[in-house]
């Protein structure tokens, strides 16, 4: 009885380190969700700017334009050239529903900018330098500024989208589970 008492107590500590590795290794990856421009939302008076200035997006992350959709809307322009001169004429992609997700699937630059001239020249433009994410690390302490609501984690995948995030979670409780079944 004895022998079987040592072998519970190690295959329950054994559970437990993998829960928590799963833990670790799921925080590690958390991608997040940035309203582009903060509480103002996409408008000139946001200072998108500034806004995006101390901001770190990785591949993954997702961008949130909230505009009024009498504005125009967002157009997603190929390049440094028509970002400069506001040339929204051949978009790669234009965006005018008034609340507008973009996900960040890969490396590499995009712009965003006004389909009003006007307001584009005003500022209203953003470059987003997307970087691959790094594991085991942290955004730094810039990526989300004290009182800024504008990033957050991102919600864990839906059940029926077989993502890592609900595998991650399904597995640790079922470990859980075996751990409490254990001792």
């Amino acid at each position: 009885m004895a022998i079987v008492s040592v072998t519970t107590a190690t295959a329950a500590a054994g559970v437990l380190i993998l829960v928590i590795a799963a833990g670790a290794a799921a925080a590690a990856g958390a991608r997040r969700h940035h309203v582009v421009g903060g509480d103002p939302g996409w408008a000139v008076a946001s200072d998108v700017l500034a806004w995006s200035a101390d901001r770190l997006f990785t591949v993954g992350d997702t961008l949130w334009f909230a505009y009024s959709a009498e504005d125009g809307g967002v157009a997603e322009v190929g390049g440094e050239e028509e970002f400069e001169s506001c040339d929204a004429g051949s978009p790669v992609r234009m965006y005018t529903e008034g609340l507008s997700r973009v996900d960040l699937g890969g490396e590499g630059s995009r712009y965003f900018v006004s389909a009003d001239p006007d307001k584009c020249g005003g500022g209203l433009k953003l470059r987003v330098d997307v970087r691959a994410p790094v594991a085991g690390t942290t955004p730094p302490p810039g990526s989300s500024r004290k009182g800024d609501r504008a990033a957050a984690p991102a919600p864990a995948p839906l059940a029926s989208s077989g993502g890592r995030g609900v595998a991650t979670s399904r597995t640790c409780v079922m470990l859980c589970c075996l751990l409490f079944l254990a001792i």
